[in-house]
């Protein structure tokens, strides 16, 4: 699961002096103990700060001011139901802005999808009790939310606009450079195939948490302990979440995983199409073409963007 790939900016890298400093605005009284690097963040440096009263917290560095306003005003909108670190403080310096956010016990989502069937059941109940919980948030239309979570561009898949957003990636965006030309039809042709399948999404303007997969969701026991890293939180269509978690779906007992995930949806009153699956590979076709289409990347990500790509042109 994005195993190798690339960062889409360098790690931040305080001092200890500057760490201090971030947390004597917040808690003068503390004193760090020890400072550690949380891996498996690709745009935001992450850190896991020990006091000396035993207590944790992390601190969240990135050089757009923009997303970090977001997640804090988001944070505090966000349905009570939701299980989320609580955003403590944001500062913003020159170099970089820095949020203080709440430690949350538990593993990533990524390392127990080798789970039994049971356990796989169980978690996913939970991933999709918190989807749903998430999806409790509504919006007056689909789109791209500005750092006042206000939705500040329109956005929203239909069989017109998906073919619209392939077509631009595939005739005029950066990916044409980084696969073949042959593929490039393929995924239009695709596009083309299946763009009616969007009639059957009846989403409402909703949250999307935008990155929804084993990288951020901890999990305990089986339940989720916390939903990660909001900074691409959008409002639209729920297949765009469900696509991004069944991305990766190699593992050993997905099935008793997705099971698993619809009916704790269908438990909170969300039932999807009947061709769910193909419409949450459709929509998540667009997030792969987008990511595929960045300036940031390299070798290992663009290649593993690409076999998902194939993948998704499978036959179902």
């Amino acid at each position: 699961m994005k195993t190798n790939w690339e960062r889409n900016k360098p790690i931040i890298e305080p001092d200890e002096k500057t760490f201090s400093a971030i947390v004597e605005s917040y808690r003068p009284e503390s004193s760090i103990t020890n400072i550690h690097l949380l891996k498996g963040g690709l745009s935001h440096s992450n850190y896991k700060l020990d006091f000396q009263d035993g207590s944790s917290l992390v601190a969240r560095f990135t050089t757009n001011k923009k997303t970090l306003t977001l997640e804090q005003n988001l944070n505090q909108i966000l349905p009570k139901e939701v299980r989320t670190p609580k955003f403590l403080h944001l500062s913003h310096r020159p170099e970089f802005s820095v949020a203080l956010v709440e430690w949350k016990e538990g593993k990533l989502l990524r390392d127990r999808l080798t789970s039994s069937p049971n356990e796989m059941y169980a978690i996913g109940y939970s991933v999709g009790d918190q989807l749903a919980s998430l999806r409790k948030l509504s919006f007056d239309s689909q789109g791209f939310l500005d750092a006042n979570v206000t939705v500040k561009e329109p956005f929203c898949l239909t069989p017109k606009s998906f073919i619209g957003i392939i077509e631009s990636f595939v005739q005029n965006g950066p990916m044409t450079s980084r696969i073949s030309q042959s593929l490039t039809h393929r995924i239009l042709a695709y596009a083309k195939k299946h763009a009616a399948l969007f009639l059957e999404d009846e989403s409402e303007a909703r949250l999307v948490h935008g990155d929804f997969n084993g990288l951020n969701l901890l999990i305990e026991g089986t339940e989720v302990s916390a939903v990660l890293d909001w900074e691409f939180a959008f409002s639209g269509s729920i297949y765009l979440d469900i696509g991004n978690m069944i991305r990766y779906d190699h593992f050993p007992n997905m099935e008793s995983f997705e099971e698993g995930l619809l009916t704790g949806l269908k438990n909170n009153s969300i039932v999807l199409s009947p061709n769910w699956r193909q419409l949450a590979k459709l929509a998540d076709l667009v997030a792969l073409c987008s990511l595929l289409d960045s300036p940031f990347g390299g070798k290992n990500r663009f290649k593993d963007i690409t076999r998902l790509i194939e993948n998704t042109l499978q036959p179902y």
